[in-house]
Order: C-alpha cells, then structure tokens, then sequence
C-alpha cells in the first residue's frame, strides 16, 4: 500500500488560523532472510498518522524555553561578571595602590611605600618598589646631608666661590661676594662678571674670558682690580676654570674671587719702601765711592810723594853707615840702624799702599788664566830663594780662570808668600792649592799647616794695617790680604778664611766664569 502523499515522512497536511495539521505514514518492515535480496527492498505501509498542533500551545513552549534560557544566560552572565569583579579587585587594586604610591613618590612625597598584596606578580613588583623606593630615599637624605655641609662650607669660606653662565653671567655667588663688595646676592646675580671688574682691566679679562670658553685654555689665574659697592676699588685673585657638558659645549666657568686689596696696598707699601731704600743705597753708595777715589787718589799721592824722601833718607843713612859706620859709637850705630830699618818698613808700606790704590784704579782685563801654572812658578822661585827649606807643595794641575792676569799673579803672590812665611817654623812643611765646591759655588783654596791664628779675630784679616801675629814673630805690612780681598771683590767674588791657632790655615776663593 502506497502513500497517497508519496512519502514516508510526516508533512504538513493543512494549516488553519489556530492550528497545524501533520500526516504521517506507518510502516511495517518486512523480515525476512539476509539472503532474499527482493525481501530487502520492501516494506509494508499499515496506514497514516495524523497529528494536530495548536499553535497557541506551541508558542506557550517556545516562549517558555526562551524564558528559561535567558534567565539561564542571565544568571551565568550575573556569576561570570561577579567572577570578573572579583579577579579584577584582586589583580587591579594591588596595581592601583602601587600606582597611587607612585603618584605619591613622584609628588615628593615622603610616604611613597607601597602596600604589599594581590597576586605573587603584584607583590614581587611591590616588593621591588618599595626597595628602590627606600634606596631613593637614603640617596635622597645622603644627598641633602652632603649639600648641607657643602652649603655650609660654601658659606663659610672668605673667598667668593661663584660661578657664570656661558654669556658670563653670575649663576652662584656665596655670601663672602657680599663681604668682599659690599653688592648683595640678588642685585649681583644673572649680571655680568665684567660690570664688577675695573674699566681699565676689562678687556684683559675678557680676553681670558674668551679663551676659557673655546677652550684655549683650561684654567686661569689672574689679579684684577674691581669696583666696591661704594666707589672705591679693590684688587681681587681670580682663579677659574672652563665648564663644557658631555657633548663638549661650553656653559660656563666656576672659580674663586679673592680679596687681595690689603696685600696689594702692602706690598705698593714694602716696593715704595723698598725703592726708597735703594735710593738712598744709591746715593750713600755714590757718597761712599766718591770718598773712596779721595782716599785712593789720597793714598796714592801720599804714597807716591812720600817715595822720594824716603830714598833720599834710606840713601844718606846707609852712605852715613858706609863712611862713617866704624868711627860711631854702638848706640850710634844702633840709632843708625834703626833709621834705615824703619826707613825700609816704610817703603814697604808705600808700595803696598800704591799695590791697593791701582787695584781700584786699573782696568779689569779679563782672559783664561792658568792658576796652577801661577802658583807653581810662585813656589820654584821661593824653594831656589830659600833652598835650605823642606816644604812638600801640592798643585792640582790645569786649574783656571778668567780674570785678570796681573792681578790674580798679585793674589796668589800674596797668598803663597803668607803660607811659606808662616810654615818657616817647620822642619817639614805641607802647602797645597786645589779646587772645591763651597756655598758660594766653585772656589779654589790654599791651605798650609803652619802657624794658623785664631777665628776670633777672622774679622780683621782682611782689613788694611791688620795684623794678628807680631811683627818680631813674622815680618809683614798688613795690607797684603786687603789688597787680596780688593782684587777677588772686583772679580765679584768672594773669599774667606779657616784656621786653628798652631795648626795652619786655608784660605778659599771664588771667581765667577764670566
């Protein structure tokens, strides 16, 4: 039996305004074997169902399954974002505190710690902050400690430490600039440097100026003169040093202003002193000289006139001793003798006298002198004068000098003369001339072991008609080492004595290269 509606599955028979009407047909399959192909195929059609659906009753369900799935969905939406919520306080309120904290440090607050809470993420970040917070904040009081005492000491100093801008304006004045100009802070501040310096000084300061600042030079030291808040001028030491930022671009100077004005006028006082002093060196040394060519030119005249008379009294005494010497009696020929010896003593003094008085009036002629040479042939002619004498001499070879040859033969005449007489006592007497380093630099000595004589009276050695032995001990006049000192003093240098009484003496000298 076949279906009238061909099909064998449930249709919409009809459809009226409350209802729907659905036929179906009801099949009955065949059994048969699994090995009857036709049987297979078939089936058997018992007859048709038909059902009726009110629509009212259908909508009534549907309505009420979208109601129960929306209250569902509402109700797992309410739980999802309750489940929201929560997981957002918990992450979000963490951060939100962490956040204020940071408001708070970056405010400058001093409460700037962060609450520790929320997940393991939120507490370690926290956690971090909060030590880089308190590392900050121990920075923070190191800092303010170290520019406590840096204001303090900044204050403290009598120098002006300041420093400028690149167009050398001041930036930094410490209250010793009030000190020392009188101008307060605030009125020298963002001025420039060259409205306190003195006008005839600005351009060399602005010279150096220059150069600081493209680098020409890196630090200046200089004394300047500046204006005082009340008209008057003062003089200052200003040392400053060039300041470039990491790229090399400069942007000011820093420094010291130092009042020097006291020391200025000081030391204006000690050169005004001081050339005071000199001018009246000056003139008591021209004063001096001019008394001294008197007494030369006295000296030399006396000497020189009293020559001849002295001939003339020296002649007829030793005549009268010739012709008439055997007819005196002894107290005759003792005054006789007398005559001609004090006669002799004074021609002696004569010639010394002239000696002293051409040492200062002849010219100075300088040249490579062989000293040794000097003094050996000084002392060859001594040892074939007095040939009885033992006297060991030793000469450091090819020692020289520039100087003036007749009168340094005069010096070492004097010299070598004074050492062989005050040795004659020695049965084996030891001389000797060399070389040394003194505190006046490169000198020569002379030194013997003879009769010496007592430092005590080393300020008289020099000195004109001195003597320190007695004329009956060893013969002399006493102007040898005067005329000695003299020559050496011309040569602009300097000699000097050490002895001991009985044990010799040794006489150093300078004389300078040129």
């Amino acid at each position: 039996m076949s279906s009238p509606y061909g099909t064998k599955q449930a249709q919409l028979e009809s459809e009226t305004g409350n209802d729907w009407r659905f036929v179906a047909p009801v099949i009955h399959k065949v059994e048969a074997s699994p090995f009857d192909l036709d049987a297979v195929a078939k089936a058997q059609q018992l007859g048709f169902v038909r059902v009726v659906q009110s629509k009212t009753t259908l909508t009534r369900m549907v309505t009420n399954v979208l109601l129960i799935n929306l209250a569902v969905s509402f109700s797992c939406a309410f739980v999802f974002l309750l489940v929201i919520r929560s997981l957002s306080n918990r992450l979000t309120l963490p951060l939100a505190a962490l956040s204020t904290a940071m408001a708070r440090a970056e405010r400058g607050e001093d409460d700037a710690q962060a609450p520790v809470f929320g997940p393991k993420d939120v507490v370690d970040m926290a956690n971090s902050y909060n030590r880089m917070i308190t590392t900050l904040q121990d920075r923070e009081l190191a800092l303010r400690d170290s520019q406590a005492r840096y204001r303090e000491v900044i204050e403290s100093v009598k120098e002006a430490i300041f420093q400028t801008d690149s167009l050398g304006r001041w930036t930094l004045l410490n209250p010793a600039w009030t000190e020392i100009t009188g101008f307060a802070l605030d009125m020298s501040l963002q001025q420039p440097l060259l409205d306190f310096i003195f006008h005839g000084d600005r351009a060399r300061v602005a010279e150096l100026q220059r150069q600081l600042a493209t680098g020409m030079l890196r630090t200046v030291e200089y004394e300047v003169r500046f204006i005082h808040r009340n008209g008057t001028e003062g003089w200052a030491e200003i040392k400053q040093h060039g300041r470039f930022d990491a790229k090399g671009v400069f942007i000011g100077t820093a420094g010291t202003f130092d009042d020097i004005t006291e020391r200025k006028h000081n030391e204006q006082e000690l050169a005004a002193h001081r050339q005071h002093l000199e001018d009246q060196v000056q003139i008591r040394t021209a004063a001096l000289q001019a008394v001294n060519k008197e007494l030369e030119a006295f000296s030399y005249s006396v000497s020189h006139d009293l020559r001849a008379p002295l001939r003339a009294v020296d002649g007829f005494a030793r005549m009268l001793q010739e012709d008439c010497g055997p007819t005196l009696p002894d107290e005759g020929k003792d005054y006789l003798n007398r005559i001609i010896a004090a006669a002799t003593r004074m021609s002696q003094l004569t010639d010394g006298l002239l000696s002293l008085a051409r040492v200062s009036r002849n010219e100075l002629h300088r040249k490579p002198v062989d000293l040794s040479a000097m003094v050996g042939g000084l002392f060859d002619e001594l040892q074939a004068t007095f040939p009885e004498r033992r006297v060991n001499i030793t000469i450091e070879p090819e020692l020289t000098a520039n100087a003036d040859q007749e009168m340094m033969l005069a010096v070492l005449q004097n010299l070598v003369s004074n050492a062989w007489k005050f040795t004659a006592k020695r049965e084996l007497a030891h001389i000797e001339f060399g070389r040394t380093r003194t505190a006046h630099g490169t000198g020569f000595y002379l030194r013997d072991d003879g009769a010496g004589f007592d430092m005590a009276y080393a300020g008289k050695l020099f000195g004109a008609f001195q003597r320190l032995h007695g004329k009956e001990e060893f013969q002399g006049t006493g102007i040898g080492l005067a005329t000695v000192q003299r020559i050496i003093h011309r040569h602009g240098g300097e000699i000097w004595a050490e002895a001991s009484v009985d044990n010799g003496a040794t006489f150093y000298f300078t004389l300078p290269d040129d």
